[in-house]
């Protein structure tokens, strides 16, 4: 009787992160994908590996004073011709690409003028061998990072490329 209890007691682990991980897939294969401009690339930190850190140049409307904390930051995005809308929604709000802020792990700077609203950051690690191309890429003009929204309302950065 022991044995069955020291199995299960090993096995429930296992079984726990395959139900992470198909719940997690399951949310990216149902993912719309949006390619959202971005500036203030830093290509580089040699204590972590190679990443790509930036800002989404997105048009940011609303209460911008509701990402004063990012627990209670909610964006609405939209897009409007080339540009993407990011509008500051209360958590309630009806949206259809809704991005919870926490969850996305995007980071909200102030902005810096009267009556900009915040910033927003995020980043993008790269492999060793793509990033110098990528580099040079950011060096020569605008560029986009195409993310997946998940039904959640993660914002998933999938790779970089050219605007």
């Amino acid at each position: 009787m022991k044995r069955w209890g020291l199995l299960l007691a090993l096995l429930l682990p296992l079984v726990w992160l395959g139900a992470s991980i198909v719940r997690n897939q399951a949310a990216l294969d149902e993912a719309k994908e949006w390619r959202i401009p971005i500036a203030g690339y830093d290509p580089r930190d040699p204590l972590r590996g190679r990443y790509i850190q930036f800002a989404y140049a997105w048009d940011v409307t609303g209460a911008a004073a509701a990402c004063d904390r990012p627990e209670g930051c909610m964006l609405c995005l939209t897009r409007d011709e080339e540009r993407v809308r990011a509008e500051v929604v209360s958590p309630d709000a009806i949206c259809e690409a809704r991005v919870d802020v926490r969850q996305s792990r995007i980071g909200v700077r102030p902005g810096f003028g009267d009556g900009e609203g915040p910033q927003f950051t995020s980043r993008l690690f790269v492999s060793e061998t793509s990033a110098p191309e990528l580099e040079r890429q950011l060096q020569a003009g605008p560029m986009l990072v195409v993310a997946a929204l998940a039904p959640d309302g993660r914002l998933i950065n999938r790779r970089i490329e050219p605007g």
